[in-house]
């Protein structure tokens, strides 16, 4: 008989992610939570078990995800491939080729609106480790996308050379990749029913038991507001919102999502995509790629990708639209 594990949003919501899970009432579960990647981590492990190496382990698996691809660490490897830019051929190590090969994949599934090699655009609207976040100027935008495009890098097998003053930023896909690396160390100290929750990109794992995963109201008042729950079994979750981490002037707000091709931020009356994939940094790479879409062509996109499911809440002046993929089973609302 399959379980499903039901959390109360009290004891586990973590405050930045678009997604809450609820904390065990039948089954007995413990939890750790750690600091990384500018966010709260969560894991959930069987109680009765020695835990104490699989949490260690699994939390060290996150932080050495954050060690190549945080920017905010100076000699972090995607740190040093940008320093790099316009000087040397640096070959990718066995860590980073991964989630450079899925980068490069969603860059050609979108035409260019998913594109890690933004990092100069992301910096320059304040969304990266430099300065204050500004609206920029046309001129600084112009120069910013002169040096933006996978077309205008080199590569060869695992080396790549990027050209003078182009930045990498892949924060889109790190989070779901870390969450990811920690679900496969759980995997083989021999877990099967685990939770690995990096920041709202989360791996919901067990054979016979499936988890339930609140997805935030993006109008809500307060980060435990929910709209809709899923129940995950073997499978990942990611949202990508337009609510928070967001810039704003006046009465106008920009997102932190940047659009590689008109050098702006992507702002429609989309409010949040969710996604489930099969693992977790799929469905944070698609759930960024479908944001930078209109709604109507991104349920498209989801629809016709295989094993990607959806859903889209769009802002109809205060009221929130609901679109999803034909798969996307809701099993209760708000």
């Amino acid at each position: 008989m399959k379980k499903a594990t039901i959390i109360t949003v009290a004891f586990f919501i973590l405050a930045a992610a678009a997604v809450i899970v609820f904390a065990p009432k039948k089954e007995r579960f413990v939890s750790e939570k750690r600091f990384q990647m500018a966010t709260w981590t969560m894991i959930t492990l069987p109680e009765g078990k020695d835990n104490a190496r699989a949490f260690k382990e699994a939390f060290e698996a996150i932080d050495e995800v954050e060690r190549a691809f945080s920017r905010f660490i100076p000699d972090s490897e995607i740190n040093l491939l940008n320093k790099s830019a316009g000087k040397d051929w640096r070959r990718l190590s066995p860590l980073f080729l991964p989630a450079w090969e899925k980068a490069e994949e969603l860059y050609k599934l979108s035409r260019g609106r998913f594109d890690v090699t933004a990092g100069q655009l992301i910096s320059l609207w304040g969304f990266g480790p430099e300065g204050k976040r500004k609206t920029p100027s046309e001129e600084e935008i112009k120069k910013a996308l002169a040096v933006t495009g996978f077309d205008k890098l080199m590569r060869s097998n695992d080396w790549i050379m990027l050209p003078e003053g182009m930045k990498l930023d892949l924060n889109a896909l790190a989070a779901g990749y870390a969450a990811d690396r920690a679900a496969s160390v759980l995997r083989q100290l021999g877990y099967d029913v685990f939770l690995v929750d990096a920041g709202g990109e989360i791996v919901a794992s067990g054979k016979d038991h499936s988890w339930a995963i609140g997805i935030r109201d993006p109008l809500g008042k307060d980060a435990a507001a929910i709209y809709e729950s899923l129940k995950l079994q073997n499978f990942a979750v990611s949202t990508s919102g337009s609510y928070s981490n967001n810039l704003k002037e006046g009465e106008v707000r920009f997102t932190h999502i940047v659009d590689p091709v008109s050098g702006g931020t992507f702002m429609n009356s989309l409010l949040s995509v969710s996604v489930t994939a099969s693992d977790a940094m799929t469905a944070d790479g698609f759930s960024t790629l479908l944001f930078c879409l209109p709604p109507e062509e991104g349920l498209k996109l989801a629809e016709e990708t295989e094993g990607i499911e959806a859903l889209f809440l769009i802002d109809k002046g205060g009221a929130l639209e609901r679109k999803a993929t034909a798969g996307w089973v809701k099993s209760f609302e708000k």
